[in-house]
């Protein structure tokens, strides 16, 4: 185990590059059809990527969802999946945030972002009308930045991955409204990292090893890796790639780890408690198109009067002529199958 300490100063630029993508359309998994989409990015081709989502504490209704288009930047939408703000950032590839919290000391949602244009992490706090404010980024010395994931304990961190299997750990802070890293952990994997997620009631980081499959780890820092894997990639219904990972936490204390597999064009449902998997369900047409080549996603448990029971968002890697998008899956939909 590492640890380094040092304060990296910021710097400004960002780059993402569009991974390849390979999977075939099966239909040997359940089925759902999404609620509604999103308005499509910006860029045409393979640009959308990856989403977190803020809920709003007031009103769960005027929650925000945060997007990256790789080859432009982040853009806003509401749960109806209109487009509220976009902002030419660069290209990041996965996007994360801290909410409000007494250890940061933030009074907005932090967002955090990889950054390939100047291999970067791209910061930036959400105002509730999903405009965002102090864009910042802070160099890292990695090539290809690609994953990324927060983390609040006794210590507020941002995890962050490569293409070439390194995971970093870095613990962050506030001067004013500038963010301040120090590296503390370094990680390292075979194969490219994207999917990455931690479970904050056992402190343990899941790791997607896109070729590989599915890793727990501590996600304490200080403590020994313990690096055991959950869920292996298989030439059936698990096929490579593993990308886009997201927890779903219920008000009891169960839940479940929610992980994209491009390759079957699918999604795996991970009980939070036994680790099993306990189902792998598509997205099909509907309302709106199904999705293929899946990569980001996140899910929540928010109650709305649409989504009474949360929403799972996932990228679409086809959307017709129109440029890539984001479709809303109400959990109502899914829960049957999991149950």
């Amino acid at each position: 185990m590492n640890y380094i300490a040092g304060i990296l100063t910021l710097a400004f630029g960002f780059t993402v590059i569009a991974q390849e993508r390979t999977s075939v359309r099966s239909f040997a998994f359940p089925q759902v059809e999404a609620t509604l989409e999103t308005e499509p990015v910006v860029s045409v081709d393979d640009a959308a990527d990856d989403i977190c989502i803020w809920e709003n504490p007031n009103d769960a209704t005027k929650s925000i969802v945060v997007a990256t288009d790789k080859k432009y930047g982040l853009i806003t939408y509401n749960l109806e999946g209109e487009k509220l703000h976009q902002y030419p950032v660069g290209r990041p590839n996965n996007v994360a945030l801290f909410t409000p919290n007494n250890i940061l000391n933030n009074d907005l949602p932090l967002i955090c972002a990889s950054n390939r244009t100047a291999e970067t992490i791209t910061f930036a706090f959400l105002k509730p009308d999903g405009s965002l404010t102090e864009i910042q980024d802070v160099k890292v010395p990695l090539k290809e930045v690609y994953g990324i994931t927060t983390y609040l304990a006794e210590q507020p961190y941002v995890i962050v991955s490569t293409k070439k299997g390194s995971v970093w750990q870095y613990q962050i802070g506030l001067q004013g409204k500038k963010v301040r890293m120090a590296l503390v952990r370094k990680l390292k994997f075979g194969k490219t990292v994207e999917g990455l997620v931690v479970d904050p009631n056992n402190h343990k980081l899941y790791v997607a090893e896109e070729e590989r499959g599915l890793w727990q780890l501590n996600a304490l820092p200080w403590k020994a890796n313990e690096k055991t894997m959950i869920l292996e990639v298989d030439k059936d219904k698990l096929k490579p790639d593993f990308e886009g990972l997201a927890l779903r936490e219920n008000e009891d204390g169960s839940g479940w780890i929610v992980m994209s597999i491009q390759g079957s064009n699918a999604y795996a449902f991970i009980d939070r408690e036994s680790l099993q998997l306990k189902n792998t369900i598509q997205i099909k047409d509907g309302v709106v198109d199904g999705v293929q080549e899946t990569d980001g996603l996140d899910v929540t448990s928010l109650k709305t009067p649409t989504f009474p029971n949360g929403i799972l968002i996932v990228q679409d890697g086809e959307n017709g002529n129109k440029p890539q998008n984001f479709k809303f899956i109400n959990w109502n939909h899914i829960k049957p199958l999991l149950d």
